[in-house]
C-alpha cells in the first residue's frame, strides 16, 4: 500500500534547514490534497517534535493537545493556560525541537492575537534558539497574506516559504504502479485527469482500475468523490467572489488565454479580469503567465492553469455540472467527445518533461544525432511554448551560446510516416517566423509514429517514453 512516496527533493530541503545550527521558520503551503501533512510527518519521524493540527475549536482544547505533546518530550506534563505559557516553555528548551502547526491559518478564527504573540516570542528568542517551526497552510491566499502582508505581525519572519507542488508525470506513473500494472498511455490519461495530486492518485489506486475512463466514472459519477472537489477546495479560498474567479478559470480551461478573450468569454469587464488574473497568479498561484520562449512583440503573455486537475474539472465538470446532475451518462459523453482535444494540450507538458529528462541524460552537445534513437543533437538551456499572432509552435528548446534550436510539434495521435512528414513540413513553415539565426533541428512527439526509424528528423512516441 502506497502511503508516502518519493518527495526526496522536498525532504532534502527540510533536512538542510534542520541541520543548520540556527532556528528556522518554514512556511509549507500549497493546494489541498498535495501531501503537505504527509511530508511533514515523514520529515519529523525519529526527531524530537511536536505536531498540532490547528482544528477550529476553543483555544483551551488546543492547549490541552499541546500539553500531551510536550509531555512526550519532557519529564512531566506542563500546564498551559495561554499561548504565553506554551512559548515560554518552548524557548526555554535548549535541545532542538521541531514544532509543526498544521492548517496554521485557522488561528485567525481561533485567536487573531496569536500571530502577534508568535511574532513577539520569535523576535525575542529565535537568535539563541535552535528550534525549527513548520507552519502548514492549505489556503494559499490566506497563508501568503499572513507572512507576506507588510502590515501583518509575521511579515518578513519566515526563513523559507515553500510551495509544495503536485508530482510530475513520471512520479505519478510510478505511484500508480504501486497499485496495479499500468501502461504508459493509460498512465498519461490518469495524469491529464487527476494531475499529480497524491490524494487523487491514492483514490484512483484504491477505488479505480487500470482503465482511466472507468476510473473517471467511478470517482466522478458513481461515488462522486471528486465531482465537487474543485468547488470544495476553491470556494473557501476565494470567498464571496468565487463565482467571478470560477468563470475566469473556466474560460482559461476552455482555451481562452488572453485577458481580452477571457473578458469576451465571461462578460466580465477587461479591467476586472486583469485584477482577478493578478490575484490568481500572485496570491493564489492557480494560474501561470507565460511569454513566448523566444521574445516576439510586447504584451504577448498568455494565461494557463497550473494544475491538471483544475484544468480538467473546470473544462468538463464545472462547465457541464447541470448535465451531470440531470443525466450523468450524457455528461460522460461530453467528456468523451472533447477529451482527445484536451489530452492533446495536456500531452505537451509530458512531452516537455520527457525532453528535459533526455536533455539532462545526454549532457553533452552533439550527442544523439538526428535519428531519434540516441537522444538529442545538442543540449538546450531553455525550453517552452512559442507563438506570434496566429502562429504557434508547441515547444522550442534552444541554446543561445551554440545558437542551436529544436522546434518540436506534439500530437496526441497515432501517425503514419506520411502524416508525420506532413506535420513536419508545416512545422518548418512556422519555424521561419522565429527571430534569429539558428542551427535548426526538428522534432515530433506523438502517441505512436509508424516507421519512425525512416524519418529524417527526431521522432519520439510513447514507446520511447516507456
Amino acid at each position: 500500500m502506497v502511503r508516502f512516496f518519493n518527495r526526496t527533493h522536498d525532504l532534502s530541503i527540510l533536512e538542510d534547514l534542520y541541520r543548520a545550527p540556527s532556528s528556522s521558520l518554514v512556511v509549507l503551503y500549497g493546494r489541498r490534497r498535495v501531501g503537505k501533512t504527509e511530508l511533514a510527518k515523514e520529515f519529523i519521524k525519529n526527531k524530537k517534535s511536536i505536531y498540532l493540527f490547528v482544528e477550529i475549536k476553543p483555544e483551551k482544547l488546543l492547549l490541552k493537545d499541546l500539553e500531551g505533546s510536550l509531555e512526550k518530550i519532557m519529564d512531566f506534563r506542563p500546564r498551559l493556560d495561554s499561548w504565553d505559557d506554551f512559548f515560554d516553555i518552548i524557548f526555554k528548551i535548549k535541545e532542538k525541537i521541531i514544532i509543526v502547526f498544521d492548517e496554521f491559518q485557522n488561528f485567525k478564527k481561533i485567536d487573531p492575537q496569536f500571530f502577534s504573540k508568535f511574532q513577539k516570542y520569535w523576535d525575542e528568542h529565535h537568535r539563541e534558539s535552535r528550534h525549527m517551526f513548520i507552519v502548514i497552510g492549505s489556503y494559499v491566499g490566506m497563508i501568503k497574506r499572513i507572512f507576506l502582508g507588510d502590515k501583518e505581525p509575521l511579515f518578513g519572519r519566515a526563513t523559507l516559504l515553500y510551495n509544495l507542488m503536485p508530482f510530475g508525470f513520471l512520479d505519478s506513473h510510478t505511484f500508480l504502479r504501486g497499485f496495479y500494472d499500468l501502461d504508459t498511455k493509460e498512465a498519461m490519461k490518469f495524469y491529464f485527469i487527476l494531475g499529480g495530486v497524491p490524494k487523487y492518485l491514492l483514490l484512483a489506486g484504491e477505488f479505480g482500475t487500470p482503465d482511466a475512463d472507468k476510473t473517471f466514472k467511478k470517482l466522478f459519477i458513481d461515488t462522486r468523490i471528486l465531482m465537487e472537489e474543485g468547488m470544495n477546495i476553491l470556494k473557501l479560498e476565494f470567498g464571496t467572489d468565487h463565482k467571478s474567479y470560477f468563470s475566469i478559470l473556466e474560460a482559461i480551461a476552455s482555451g481562452k488565454a488572453t485577458p481580452k478573450d477571457i473578458s469576451d468569454y465571461t462578460g466580465i469587464q477587461a479591467s476586472t479580469v486583469s485584477k482577478y488574473l493578478h490575484e490568481l497568479l500572485h496570491d493564489y498561484e492557480i494560474v501561470k503567465k507565460e511569454e513566448p520562449v523566444i521574445k516576439t512583440k510586447a504584451r504577448s503573455g498568455r494565461y494557463f492553469l497550473n494544475d491538471n486537475f483544475f484544468n480538467f474539472w473546470f473544462r468538463f465538470i464545472y462547465k457541464n455540472y447541470g448535465t451531470f446532475e440531470i443525466d450523468p451518462e450524457m455528461g460522460q459523453e461530453l467528456v468523451r467527445k472533447d477529451s482527445n482535444t484536451y489530452f492533446g494540450t495536456a500531452f505537451e507538458s509530458v512531452a516537455k518533461e520527457f525532453l528535459i529528462a533526455i536533455n539532462k541524460k545526454d549532457g553533452k552537445s552533439g550527442e544523439g544525432g538526428e535519428d531519434g534513437k540516441d537522444g538529442l543533437p545538442f543540449r538546450f538551456l531553455e525550453i517552452g511554448r512559442w507563438w506570434d499572432k496566429d502562429v504557434e509552435i508547441d515547444l522550442i528548446g534552444f541554446n543561445k551560446t551554440t545558437r542551436e534550436i529544436l522546434f518540436c510539434e506534439v500530437k496526441w495521435k497515432n501517425l503514419t510516416k506520411n502524416e508525420a512528414e506532413q506535420i513536419m513540413r508545416k512545422l518548418k513553415e512556422k519555424a521561419v517566423k522565429v527571430k534569429g539565426k539558428w542551427i535548426e533541428h526538428y522534432c515530433l512527439i506523438a502517441k505512436e509514429i509508424g516507421q519512425k526509424e525512416e524519418l529524417d528528423f527526431l521522432a519520439f512516441d510513447i514507446a520511447d517514453m516507456e
